[in-house]
């Protein structure tokens, strides 16, 4: 099974792919091109806004027990005649983009000429969750924003919290069962009980 659609030859001579990011807030969707400037107009009607300033770290999958994790970063110029963006940043609150998802998308081309009239949707690749959102500033006008995400299983390596007992199932499966009453909660034997 392939992640590209049947009509699209990943073995032509020409491919190209645009690496996008979709960050949903409670405002909407909003989409950025990662590592290339411009706009680009997705089949959709979606639109995505790019730029050299937006540099993503590499995008990891569950494998080998880690946990995906990673951070989007926008460094800039802080023009001293335009608002400040970092303030406009904090006051919009750590709730604004904590917990949201963040999806990544490739869009394939099979030719220059479907970068300004593509022909295949994005295809989604991953999907994280927001973690953090953190900023620096450095010297007089150097500045960055940093959103930082992780998969849904980052704390699948930590204790799940449950035991068996009749309340815990009941959360688990949504009914309780007596039966565990009489599971024991301890590994302790003062004797054993065969043989």
């Amino acid at each position: 099974m392939s992640l590209f659609p049947p009509a699209f030859d990943t073995r032509s001579d020409l491919v190209i792919a645009l690496m996008l990011a979709k960050v949903t807030t409670v405002d909407g969707a909003h989409g950025f091109i990662i590592g290339a400037d411009g706009r680009f107009v997705d089949v959709d009607g979606g639109i995505w806004w790019g730029s050299q300033l937006l540099s993503s770290s590499d995008l990891e999958f569950s494998i080998g027990g880690v946990a995906p994790s990673g951070i989007i970063t926008f460094s800039f110029f802080q023009d001293p005649d335009a608002p400040d963006l970092i303030a406009q940043v904090q006051a919009l609150g750590f709730d604004y983009l904590s917990g949201q998802p963040i999806d990544f998308y490739v869009q394939p081309f099979a030719s220059h000429e479907e970068m300004t009239a593509p022909v295949m949707a994005p295809i989604r690749i991953a999907r994280r969750t927001i973690r953090r959102v953190s900023w620096t500033a450095n010297a007089a006008r150097d500045r960055s924003i940093s959103v930082s995400f992780e998969g849904p299983f980052e704390a699948r390596g930590g204790k799940r919290g449950r035991v068996y007992s009749v309340t815990d199932h009941g959360v688990l499966v949504g009914s309780p069962n007596p039966s565990l009453t009489y599971m024991p909660r301890q590994t302790y034997q003062d004797q054993k009980l065969f043989g």
